[in-house]
């Protein structure tokens, strides 16, 4: 006989009463599951982005920055306030705007996830009488958002590496977050090894594209992108705390609703002893009690090995403190997963068809490469995908298909005025026409030198173009340096 009680969550949690069943919970908990892992993904995000939190942008990043910071933990102390939640949305969304361009792909997906919650508050709240948001709505709304960002994301995982240099095992970007990791083992360069880390990438990603919509066995492709995603930060290739965190929150959303309220019941059962104890401030104490540890464990390594590098050191802790909140939040999460496998849960009711609008434009959006639009913010990270100048390593296309001439003109910096533009000279950088006339609008006291079709333009300055990038194509079309060296090493 079914029986329905209260757990310590204050949501109900169905039992069957037969040991051969798994535990079957509500729709109550799926939301505020997400706005904890949400928060901790901005906590994460703002942590790789110490330039702002430490003034060095100015007053006006860091305000809203140090907002987030604080915002996400009061959303993690009380991740059942919608209010919260929402300001939180809205403030990554005013930094965004203000960072503009913003070439981060982690910071593109955020920022269109919070949008994607603020714009659904507004709907909810327009639709109310009473003026309130229904929860379950703006859950199952959100829903919708954040599957269709996870697709889009694996789909140009894949499409923009199908290209001659990431299927090259000398330079490919599998390959450099493969070596670190294969390093303590001697097996870095290891040909077979280098080989099954570019084609498990195709493998990895295609089968969750294909789980992320296979309800039944959701938990296939759902588990190998919880392992993918929580070994990426730990090669230390860059700072991907931040994705990776930002992936562990979206699927929370995509998952079915009873896997992500399981796991919300299993962290409040398994950490309300400790907080408790510790009350009003348990899960405070949980995390700076960790990220002291970390700090702690840094430290004494820096000084026994005389490193002395706070970037470094700062990367060190933020992959100690991933280690320790990935890999719970991993087996949490897998093991509410293996609960509810196969899956035979009910099917979400239909939600309102201009939700499926911000996927779709942002799926657009990264196809910019091949339209000759902007090169950076296309989830073409880490895929040695080339495209200016009218040329590309992609192996569908011979050449890319222009729709736009924002990449067809590519200079050589060959002097400038400042050390920054003076220094891709002295490397021999390349950048697009479009990126430097942006950069001599910003720096009117700047000239620059360049070559541009075996014609060598000198000192040029602002004054010498007629017509300024306007204000959309500033903010919208961030570029990467051009690198048309052969075969194309692995930036970022």
């Amino acid at each position: 006989m079914a029986t329905v009680f209260q757990n310590s969550g204050g949501w109900p949690v169905r039992k069957t009463g037969q040991s051969d069943q798994r535990d079957v919970t509500e729709n109550l908990g799926g939301l505020t599951a997400f706005a904890s892992m949400w928060a901790i993904a901005a906590l994460f995000s703002m942590g790789g982005d110490y330039g702002a939190l430490n003034f060095d942008k100015g007053l006006l990043y860091a305000l809203p920055a140090w907002g987030i910071v604080l915002l996400s933990i009061l959303l993690i102390r009380r991740p059942h306030s919608s209010a919260l939640l929402f300001a939180l949305a809205a403030f990554v969304v005013v930094l965004y705007a203000l960072r503009s361009p913003v070439a981060s792909n982690n910071k593109t997906i955020t920022m269109v996830m919070d949008l994607a919650i603020l714009l659904s508050g507004g709907y909810l709240y327009w639709k109310s009488s009473d003026g309130r948001i229904d929860r379950e709505q703006l859950y199952e709304q959100i829903r919708v958002v954040a599957r269709a960002l996870l697709a889009i994301m694996y789909f140009y995982g894949i499409f923009h590496k199908i290209n001659t240099d990431f299927l090259d095992p000398e330079v490919s970007c599998a390959v450099g977050l493969y070596a670190p990791l294969a390093s303590p083992f001697g097996l870095e360069d290891n040909i077979y090894g280098r080989y099954l880390a570019i084609y498990a990438t195709f493998i990895i990603e295609g089968i969750a594209i294909i789980s992320l919509y296979w309800r039944k066995y959701f938990a296939v492709g759902f588990l190998l992108a919880l392992l993918f995603h929580f070994i990426i930060p730990i090669s230390a290739f860059s700072w991907y705390m931040d994705f990776s965190s930002l992936v562990f929150a979206l699927y929370v959303l995509s998952i079915p609703r009873e896997v992500s309220a399981t796991a919300h019941a299993t962290v409040h059962s398994a950490f309300s002893a400790v907080a408790s104890r510790a009350a009003p401030f348990g899960k405070e104490l949980i995390g700076l009690t960790v990220f002291g540890l970390a700090i702690l464990v840094v430290v004494v390594l820096d000084f026994a090995y005389g490193e002395r590098s706070w970037g470094l050191m700062r990367h060190s802790i933020g992959i100690l403190m991933w280690t320790v909140f990935g890999s719970v939040a991993m087996f949490i999460l897998a093991e509410s997963a293996l609960r509810h496998l196969p899956y035979t849960g009910r099917h979400s009711a239909r939600q309102p068809a201009w939700l499926f609008v911000i996927p779709t434009l942002f799926f657009l959006s990264c196809l910019s490469p091949y339209l000759g639009l902007k090169t950076e913010s296309s989830i073409n990270m880490f895929s040695n995908l080339h495209t200016e100048g009218g040329q590309t390593n992609h192996l569908l296309f011979d050449e890319p298909p222009y729709l736009f001439g924002y990449q067809r003109d590519v200079v050589r910096i060959v002097d400038a005025s400042d050390g920054p533009m003076r220094q891709r000279a002295e490397d021999g950088q390349q950048v697009v026409l479009f990126a430097l006339r942006d950069y001599l609008r910003q720096n009117p006291d700047a000239w620059v030198s360049y070559e541009l079709d075996g014609t060598l333009h000198e000192a040029v300055t602002r004054a010498n173009f007629a017509v300024q990038p306007g204000l959309i194509e500033r903010n919208l079309l961030p570029f990467k340096l051009v690198d048309f060296e052969r075969p194309k090493v692995c930036t970022h």
